[in-house]
């Protein structure tokens, strides 16, 4: 209650000791935001989540200070202190008389559509060139922060193995749910695996000097693209997480990247910052440390999905989130691929694809983009023709799955994953590609997508009125569709997917059951 009282007193703009507007509120898993016109009021929450306690006014106290001194390394001038948080009578108030109630960080406040998330979402065009800039500054704070070699007492290897070990202890109340078993599994399987076969190379890092005292939470809402820039909120709550290999610190940016479907950025950022730190041996490392950050993101937002005291909105939002990241994490672990999908017109492959493709990061080859391409058409073009007329005769058809191979097999040969999105409704032409895995040495699998016939038939409708879509598949057509199916066979190995579930959902259950297949690692 007394949480409550003081969180109503705060959202009045009297109880502050400056002139402003209206206060704005925002809250995370364990902060709670003010804003006024000028500045930021950081209130941590009064929890103890096993990774960081702050359920005792001193407690509180000390880590507010340490987020201002901390944070000054890579955000000069911003931080401005601590503020108390004092009653008398019955006012709440920022200020110095009264009962001291609580404590707060004061920031300036920075300029919001500078933030580089902002800046992603509206795809502004100069932030290729920033990235060369945030690499510089990253290699250089990477190079005169301090040197950790034994982080509290034991050897980075056994913190990065405790870390994982946390999440997935603190994950566990999400399976079922949020997370499901078998990407539990997975991604269990894949830390052992990996720290069994790098642990010589994480070890000789810290003796050589890569652990570093970093940022820790390093992503794209905590960076500010002003001059100079600004890179703010690092860890303060946990020693442990912050102190990492820089390969980790950097790899909580480039994840962050890919997860917000800038691939192009993360690929600048990271070409650029190997060349000016000449630290080519981090690449291995790379995917590892982007799932474990991605797995930590899942988790947070998963905590906060299930924080009684958050707005229903803000809880379904993270809920949402927390699956998308935990498939991020998922994504990662990925050996060079190929993949093809299956099933009749209006079945939602190509949603599935794209995402997949997204995620993953894998090439993507559509074979209704194809056809028009080898037709000279553009893709918007609406063809009409019966089925197996014109453009969809077998003989162009044909033609479309032989350009479609060969392009498969062209990014195979580069290392590339490969997601091949065509109905694929004989098996002549999905066995084609099972030979072309085979001989690059790569998993296979095909994706079989259903749908109840009601549904199939109302998206197909709704589609051919919309008339955006590049596939020129409609109801009249299904029938013959559907004659021609041969329906893979259980010794094909298909994973057939029932597209009327919600697409995180479907994509949550993909990955691991592919990783779990595929019994290997990248």
């Amino acid at each position: 209650m007394a949480i409550q009282t003081q969180h109503q007193a705060l959202l009045q703009a009297e109880n502050f000791p400056e002139t402003t507007g209206p206060i704005e509120y925002r809250e995370t898993h364990v902060s709670r935001l003010y804003f006024t016109d000028r500045h930021v009021y950081k209130i941590k929450k009064p929890v103890n989540l096993g990774f960081l306690d702050f359920s005792t006014l001193e407690a509180r106290l000390f880590f507010c200070r340490e987020e201002v001194r901390l944070n000054c390394r890579l955000c000069p001038g911003t931080y401005l202190g601590v503020a108390e948080i004092r009653r008398k009578g019955d006012q709440i108030h920022i200020g110095d008389k009264g009962e001291i109630m609580d404590y707060a960080v004061v920031m300036n406040r920075l300029p919001e559509e500078r933030m580089l998330d902002r800046l992603i979402e509206t795809g502004d065009p100069t932030l290729p060139g920033h990235m060369s800039s945030l690499a510089r500054i990253l290699v250089h704070f990477h190079k005169e922060t301090d040197i950790v070699r034994i982080n509290d007492r034991r050897s980075n290897l056994e913190v990065v193995r405790i870390n994982w070990e946390e999440n997935f202890r603190q994950s566990a109340p999400f399976a079922g749910g949020i997370l499901t078993e078998k990407a539990l599994k997975a991604c269990r399987e894949f830390v052992g695996d990996f720290l069994e076969e790098y642990q010589s190379l994480v070890l000789r890092r810290e003796a050589e000097g890569f652990v570093r005292d970093g940022h820790g939470d390093l992503h794209a809402e905590h960076i500010c693209l002003t001059e100079p820039v600004c890179i703010y909120d690092c860890i303060e709550f946990n020693r442990r997480f912050r102190v990492a290999d820089t390969a980790a610190d950097l790899a909580f940016l480039l994840m962050d990247l890919e997860f917000r479907r800038r691939r192009d950025l993360a690929a600048i950022l990271l070409n650029r910052y190997l060349e000016l730190s000449g630290d080519g041996e981090m690449l291995s490392l790379l995917p590892f440390y982007k799932s474990y950050r991605a797995f930590v993101r899942g988790k947070v937002e998963g905590i906060l999905s299930e924080d009684r005291s958050a707005g229903e909105n803000t809880r379904q939002e993270a809920a949402r989130l927390s699956r998308r990241y935990f498939n991020q994490a998922l994504a990662y672990l990925f050996p060079p691929t190929l993949i093809i999908t299956c099933g009749l017109m209006g079945t939602g492959k190509t949603t599935v694809a794209r995402e997949l493709s997204e995620l993953i990061g894998a090439r993507y080859f559509c074979s209704d983009q194809i056809r028009k391409e080898l037709a000279g058409l553009e893709a918007s073009t609406r063809i009409l023709d019966s089925y197996e007329q014109g453009i969809y005769s077998p003989e162009f058809t044909q033609r479309t799955y032989d350009r479609l191979l060969e392009c498969t097999v062209s990014a195979l040969k580069s290392g590339q994953t490969v997601i091949a999105d065509a109905s694929f409704i004989h098996r002549p032409r999905r066995e084609a590609f099972r030979r072309a895995a085979a001989e690059a040495g790569v998993p296979f699998y095909i994706l079989q997508m259903t749908l109840d016939p009601d549904i199939l038939a109302h998206r197909l409708d709704r589609r051919e009125n919309l008339g955006r879509e590049i596939s020129d598949g409609r109801r009249e057509l299904l029938g013959d569709q559907k004659e021609h199916f041969d329906v893979p066979s259980e010794n094909e190995g298909t994973i057939i997917i029932d597209t009327s579930r919600d697409l995180e959902y479907n994509l949550h259950w993909i990955l691991p059951e592919m990783i779990n297949r595929s019994g290997v690692r990248p």
